[in-house]
């Protein structure tokens, strides 16, 4: 006598076993795209640093002899003979 196979169950098992190796693939892309975001939120962070100390780093401009808010007309006053 042949043994009797119970298809509905084994049906369910491999669909259970087919979920869980996707739902396991899945968790794996999750796992990586987390590690590759932390990555280049790390690369971001230093990257901005150096612009930052790059940026603090510069020489500053030497102040303006000239007050900017004065209009220097130096030719107002001359006279065409002048020249």
């Amino acid at each position: 006598m042949k043994p009797i196979y119970n298809t509905r169950s084994r049906k369910r098992q491999i669909e259970n076993e087919e979920r869980a190796q996707s739902e396991a693939q899945h968790q794996n892309e999750v796992d990586n795209l987390k590690e590759e975001v932390a990555r280049l939120t790390s690369l971001l962070e230093q990257a901005l640093r150096d612009k930052f100390r790059k940026a603090t780093h510069i020489v500053q401009p030497k102040p303006m002899l000239v007050n900017p808010f004065n209009p220097q007309n130096l030719g107002a006053n001359m006279l065409p003979s002048d020249f």
